[in-house]
């Protein structure tokens, strides 16, 4: 049997335990970390997921937050395999795959290599595939399209492709800024094809978009590059800090980030953000160039950076990254009070500016598709925003 088994990076080495288990078997195994590792590392990718008998997903926060292994399993499902799904942690099963046959390794204990034989002998045969073949998904990080932009030259078709996709991609918001930015590249080539010059002038013309670091709800975009005129909480104003850097944005060039919880994730952020504010002014005036530095003090996590972190952990079960942003007196009970139910969540507004601070989020059940909608209430702790129960 050929086997395609899909894990977070995190998860590596119950993978390792997996495929030593697996080719015990006389299996013959693929692994795929959900990261680009090269130009064709997709192709590779959905080649072996096609060839394969059985997909094996490792379940975990970090999987489910991994566009490159959500993108697997997804396609393994359209293809129609069998998928076993192999708990990494203890956590319910997504709506998504709660249809696929389980496997938990701890449960099974010492038994743990009879008990992953006999979960592969109960999945059904894989069928034919289906003809003809779904249209494969798109390339779930934006490597290749940097990578091409870095040719010297590049054909008008694959332009026309490019800006196809990219306009597609632009649909994800957590995409948006790096896709921005794709897109303020190509139409700074000097071989920008005719028609695509056209679309990109309109794409990038001058507005309100979202703020690409997430600061603001909206930030005023020139044409040309980003201003410090800024759109928050029903009002307008141009905040008084560096602006952010023109359309580049070469840390998005790494692959969405994959570590141990969502606030890890959000720390990069205010990494990034404590490098900006540190950034040198430089001054001409009177044809003397004068150099200052400025320097701004660090700030707290936002209230809505607290809430999106809430959501993001609720939505892939992060014990972890929920107790980090849970007050102290749900901290030990996330699970009863945040994650039971089966709800998927969609943050819809932050009213930190009131004297009780507040989020709402719409709450979909992924059982019946029924969506209600909650606030949750945003408290301060040893100076951090935290949230409580309703």
């Amino acid at each position: 049997m050929q086997v395609f088994v899909s894990h977070a990076e995190p998860e590596r080495d119950l993978a390792a335990k997996l495929r030593a288990d697996l080719a015990g078997m006389g299996n013959q195994v693929a692994f795929d970390r959900g990261v680009s590792t090269g130009p064709t590392w997709w192709d590779g990718v959905l080649r072996r997921i096609q060839r394969c008998d059985a997909v094996i997903f490792v379940l975990s926060p970090d999987s489910l937050r991994s566009p490159g292994c959500m993108a697997s399993v997804r396609y393994a499902r359209q293809l129609r395999r069998p998928v076993l799904t192999v708990r990494a942690h203890p956590m319910a099963v997504p709506a998504e795959l709660v249809d696929t046959e389980v496997f938990d390794p701890v449960v099974a204990g010492a038994d743990r290599a009879r008990a992953l034989r006999m979960a592969l002998l109960s999945l059904p045969p894989a069928p034919h595939l289906p003809d003809p073949l779904p249209r494969p998904p798109l390339v779930p990080y934006l490597d290749a399209y940097f990578e091409l932009l870095d040719q010297p030259s590049i054909e008008r078709a694959e332009q026309h492709a490019m800006l196809a996709e990219l306009r597609q991609r632009m649909r994800d918001q957590s995409e948006q800024a790096a896709v921005w930015s794709l897109l303020a590249q190509l139409r700074g080539r000097s071989d920008v094809a005719p028609g695509v010059a056209e679309e990109l002038e309109k794409m990038l013309a001058p507005g309100w978009r979202p703020d690409p670091e997430g600061r603001v709800e909206r930030r005023y975009w020139d044409g040309q590059a980003w201003t410090t005129l800024v759109r928050h909480d029903g009002r307008e104003f141009n905040e008084r800090r560096v602006p952010p850097p023109d359309a580049s944005w070469p840390s998005q060039r790494i692959p969405a980030v994959t570590g141990t919880s969502a606030v890890a994730g959000a720390a990069s952020r205010i990494d990034r953000r404590k490098l900006l504010a540190g950034a040198v002014a430089l001054v001409l005036a009177a044809g003397v160039v004068v150099g200052s530095v400025l320097f701004f003090r660090e700030e707290p996590v936002s209230p809505i950076r607290t809430a999106r972190v809430f959501v993001d952990a609720v939505n892939v079960q992060d014990t972890k990254a929920l107790a980090g942003v849970t007050c102290a007196s749900d901290k030990n009970r996330t699970d009863q009070v945040f994650l039971a139910g089966g709800f998927r969540l969609t943050l819809e507004s932050v009213d930190g500016e009131s004297d009780r601070p507040t989020f709402t989020v719409l709450a979909t059940d992924m059982s019946t598709g029924g969506v209600d909608r909650r606030t949750f209430p945003l408290i301060q702790e040893d100076g951090e925003w935290r949230v409580c129960s309703l």
